[in-house]
């Protein structure tokens, strides 16, 4: 595959944070993709850098690619590493280093005259599966709300994605009209990522989505983001909205009460990104529950394998802008599913219009998708009803 053109250009994400496209042309056509920003970053992701010096950057890289034959992808994330040999990408920046290996992606689909997901399955070598959806239904932390906690989390427990994302969505105006009714301050606000923000706490949000999930046959989730509020110099979890200080041994307690009372299945992040042994002592509680990791395992393969060593968790967070090349999460996956780690691909809280978290997740076969649930969220959910639909007939 020739290279004809590559461009690069700033636009802005969903959050209004500017960010750039990438756009590649073949012979066969332009293809583009862009990258989204996340509020919380975990410390190992690799670098994020501002758009202008991205910009810059590319103007250094375009002469590897333009005009250049591809014979396979692989050669696509190599050349990139040829000329940025660190380990977090400092020299080009994460950003653009995705930013050309999803279009470069995207290209050879095209090429190829397959959707992406027909492409990574092949190329890759996964078997195709449709997600289950996650969806983030009340907010908090660093995103805005009453919980410390940054997501209160509904997820499908059926393979059918249609249906799944209809109850969730029945039930995300049901839970609009029981804050309303709950919480005086509640007008309907949402957060960047369309979940509801409301001044209720933790454990009456949990009550309610509790209630409401055995009502719909879904599951409960959380998101705590333990990271964004653990105090280094204290050793303490501090919760501000709710007026606690926990200590490492008050944390797993206290976690341990809420997912018993609430029948929490999901949680992510549940201590600070440093501590595999606490994530793998709640493991070891709730073997049946999935414990997710995310800020502690990047999307990078030597966290992921330090994590399944001392089986801290049974999930993980893919999400590509924190590894930065394409070829580098395949390697994070096939190492999850060869350990048993259930897949979860992810959005960011700035995201672009931008469907290819969508097409990776069907085409790398992952269990879940994070998505979001309305606003420009629609736009991933869309995605995945187009491949249900093509691949079910």
């Amino acid at each position: 595959m020739i290279v004809r053109d590559i461009k690069i250009r700033e636009i802005f994400s969903h959050n209004l944070k500017e960010t750039i496209e990438v756009e590649v042309e073949i012979s066969k056509g332009k293809v583009r993709a862009s990258v989204p920003i996340g509020t919380s970053r975990g410390v190992y992701e690799v670098e994020y850098l501002p758009t202008k010096e991205v910009i810059k950057n590319f103007l250094e890289i375009r002469e590897k690619f333009r005009m250049k034959e591809f014979k396979n992808f692989e050669e696509v994330d190599n050349t990139i590493l040829e000329y940025d040999k660190s380990e977090k990408l400092n020299k080009i920046g994460g950003n653009l280093a995705l930013a050309i290996s999803l279009a470069m992606l995207k290209a050879f689909a095209l090429h190829e005259d397959l959707e992406v997901f027909e492409y990574v399955s092949s190329y890759f070598n996964f078997k195709i599966k449709i997600p289950k959806p996650v969806c983030n239904v009340i907010g908090g932390g660093k995103h805005f709300g009453g919980s410390d906690f940054q997501e209160f989390l509904l997820i499908g427990k059926t393979s059918n994605f249609k249906e799944e994302i209809k109850k969730i969505i029945n039930l995300y105006f049901k839970i609009a009209e029981r804050l309303k009714k709950e919480d005086r301050s509640f007008n309907f606000g949402r957060n960047l990522e369309s979940a509801w923000i409301t001044n209720l706490s933790t454990k009456r949000i949990l009550e309610i989505l509790r209630d409401f999930s055995k009502e719909y046959e879904l599951y409960l989730g959380i998101d705590v983001a333990a990271s964004s509020f653990y105090d280094f110099s204290k050793g303490m979890y501090v919760y501000e909205k709710e007026g606690l200080e926990l200590n490492r041994i008050e944390q797993l307690s206290y976690l341990y009460d809420l997912i018993k009372d609430y029948e929490i299945f999901y949680i992510e992040d549940p201590f600070y990104e440093e501590d595999f042994v606490s994530f793998a002592t709640l493991l070891s509680h709730f073997s049946q529950k999935l414990i997710v990791g995310d800020d502690l395992t990047v999307t990078n393969l030597e966290r992921l394998k330090k994590a399944s060593e001392l089986k801290s968790i049974n999930g993980i967070i893919i999400k590509p802008n924190q590894i930065g090349l394409i070829t580098k999460v395949a390697e994070v996956i096939k190492f999850a599913k060869k350990n048993d780690i259930k897949v979860i691909f992810s959005h960011r809280s700035g995201e672009t219009e931008d469907p290819v978290i969508s097409q990776l997740a069907v085409g790398f076969g992952s269990e879940y998708i994070k998505l979001g649930i309305a606003g420009e969220r629609t736009i991933k959910i869309n995605e995945i009803l187009r491949i249900e639909e093509k691949i079910l007939g």
